[in-house]
């Protein structure tokens, strides 16, 4: 055998390498990728690229295979204890008209509305929530001329929502830096 040729500490070291040590021996495994690879995508030919800017996040999945990319930049707020409680993506759909997914607690409930006050706008306006799950509810609305202009303009958004009867959540939320964002999708 050939650890009994070797000094003392090395022969612990490679026999245990050779052996396996009993301690640790089946105890670990490879972490699978955060990235959830698209049915039909051949491993190694899908690319997730993630590019921060201010208070924005652009991420980009790419088919390296059929050199299909689809992007969506979001926006994430958190609670003290680090609890997401809003969140929302730039995204288009599959004609290209850009619309804006909104994420809020499972608590507020389909059927209830996530509203935006908006720059130099006397009302807000309201999101219908349109599915939950057990973590989050999901609402979607069109970016049109005046969602455009406060985007450009960098305003900052007042969302709100009800969690529960009495409990109104308020997040201001700006849109500094998604410009850039956009610019930046090649």
């Amino acid at each position: 055998m050939v650890c009994k040729k070797l000094p003392a500490v090395l022969k612990v070291l490679v026999c245990l390498f050779i052996a396996g040590s009993p301690a640790t021996a089946g105890s670990y495994k490879v972490k699978p990728s955060d990235v959830l690879i698209p049915e039909g995508v051949p491993v190694g030919k899908y690319r997730r690229i993630i590019h921060p800017f201010e208070n924005w996040t652009l991420i980009c999945d790419e088919n390296l295979k059929t050199r299909r990319k689809v992007c969506n930049i979001s926006q994430s707020f958190t609670d003290e204890a680090g609890t997401q409680v809003f969140s929302w993506s730039l995204a288009a759909n599959v004609d290209g008209k850009p619309f804006m997914i909104l994420r809020a607690p499972a608590a507020v409930g389909a059927g209830s509305k996530i509203s935006l006050k908006l720059a130099g706008m006397e009302h807000d306006v309201d999101i219908d929530v349109k599915a939950c799950d057990t973590l989050v509810c999901i609402g979607y609305q069109p970016v049109g001329p005046m969602l455009r202009q406060q985007i450009v303009k960098e305003t900052t958004a007042r969302v709100s929502y009800s969690v529960n009867s009495d409990q109104i959540i308020s997040i201001d939320a700006p849109f500094k830096g998604l410009a850039a964002a956009l610019s930046a999708i090649k």
